[in-house]
């Protein structure tokens, strides 16, 4: 069956998210493109996948500061 990363399965019609990272914008009068890149590798091996899309198809994640580590 197939599953994601935390061993839950997945099923047609379910959404997903997909981490990835932009490598390029591409900046128009009417409209934006951009091109991500995944953070996750294809498994079994190490290839990152690419794919382009209008800007307002994806949301930009508001990561947390991360916690200065106590001495």
């Amino acid at each position: 069956m197939p599953h994601y990363r935390n061993g839950n399965i997945l099923e047609v019609g379910d959404e997903v998210m997909v981490p990835a990272k932009i490598t390029s914008v591409q900046a128009g009068l009417e409209y934006c493109n951009l091109t991500v890149e995944t953070i996750e590798p294809m498994y079994p091996g190490d290839s990152k996948n690419t794919i382009t899309l209008n800007t307002k198809q994806v949301e930009k994640v508001q990561r947390e500061p991360k916690a200065e580590a106590v001495a």
